[in-house]
């Protein structure tokens, strides 16, 4: 017993188990090792996703933006490699390069203006899509819409090491990475003070803005290597690349025990949230339920992770209080 109560997010790891198991019970297709492969492929770019998202709403705040941060970094790319015919070394950094700054860029408008995060983000959501149009090397250079990024290297994220996928290792990377800083680092313990409390934060000499910058750089950096994974698989990229999946990404970093009030959660939760949606969406799809149906269960998922989230938060602040009178 004291093993299981020491074991992270045990309640989300018990339900995906059981989540699993009950559409494996429905559809000997779903536990065949090809669909295992599917959704280690298809959410394995929205786990890196979550993680970044997560660092922005430990912090009270969150990132609106990503999803067209994801599609301006596929559309460098892909006019990189395209148009001006540079190799898949020179193009990866400039992709993590404009990923990241466009994330800095978010947190420095926060910081400098004092705008709230869900507005600024809200705002740099239309005006980097806007961008993403505005350099599409398959408006601007009409043949090479039907061209295909070859490169060997851009490419990587879309081979296998048995039915594991590169890009599920590379997750595994950002996991451990985002982790070990949330855990075992100065930038984490300032990262949940922040989130905790951002006021006496500031009073006891915690660089607010400067951690604000950090984490909405961290989500660019996190929306870049996600356009590496799915431009990898695709072999192109288009000017709605990642559409809507913004909502998705805060809805697993929800699920994953990432508090809206801020100061709470890890960097685990928020990938096993993410492969939570993609068993849920993959078994309905094999059960039967329509695909139009499924943007209708994301947002029921999202409000009963937020519903949750806000129990827990009233649940916590009342054995505080009858704490703080005993």
């Amino acid at each position: 017993m004291w093993l299981l109560k020491n074991i992270p997010n045990r309640e989300l790891i018990l339900f995906f188990v059981i989540t699993s198991l009950i559409f494996s019970l429905f559809s000997s297709t779903f536990r065949s090792a090809g669909n295992v492969e599917n959704i280690l492929i298809g959410f394995s770019h929205l786990g890196i996703l979550a993680i970044g998202q997560a660092l922005p709403i430990l912090m009270r705040g969150i990132d609106l933006s990503v999803g067209s941060i994801l599609a301006l970094v596929g559309m460098v790319m892909f006019d990189c490699y395209i148009i001006f015919h540079m190799p898949g070394y020179v193009v990866l950094p400039i992709a993590i390069a404009v990923g990241t700054m466009a994330g800095v860029i978010n947190g420095i408008l926060i910081t400098r203006f004092r705008i709230q995060p869900f507005i600024t983000t809200l705002a740099t959501m239309a005006a980097y899509r806007g961008l993403t149009y505005a350099i599409s090397g398959r408006q601007l250079v009409p043949e090479s819409a039907t061209q295909a990024i070859d490169d060997n290297l851009l490419g990587l994220f879309d081979e296998f090491s048995g039915i594991f996928p590169y890009s599920f290792f590379l997750l595994l990377i950002v996991l451990a990475a985002a982790q070990y800083i949330l855990s075992r680092t100065r930038i984490g313990l300032d990262l949940y003070s922040i989130g905790g409390n951002p006021e006496a934060a500031r009073l006891c000499g915690i660089k607010v803005d400067k951690m604000i910058i950090i984490s909405y750089g961290f989500s660019g950096f996190c929306a870049a290597l996600a356009a590496i994974v799915m431009v990898s698989r695709m072999t192109t990229s288009t000017e709605n690349l990642g559409i809507g999946i913004e909502l998705t990404a805060i809805t697993a970093a929800v699920i994953g025990g990432i508090s809206l009030q801020g100061g709470i959660g890890n960097a685990i939760g928020p990938v096993i949230g993410a492969f939570l949606m993609g068993v849920i969406l993959v078994g309905l799809t094999l059960t039967g339920i329509s695909t139009y149906a499924q943007p209708v269960i994301t947002g029921v998922i999202l409000i009963a992770a937020v519903s949750y989230d806000r129990y827990k938060y009233y649940k916590l602040r009342s054995k505080n209080s009858a704490g703080e009178s005993a």
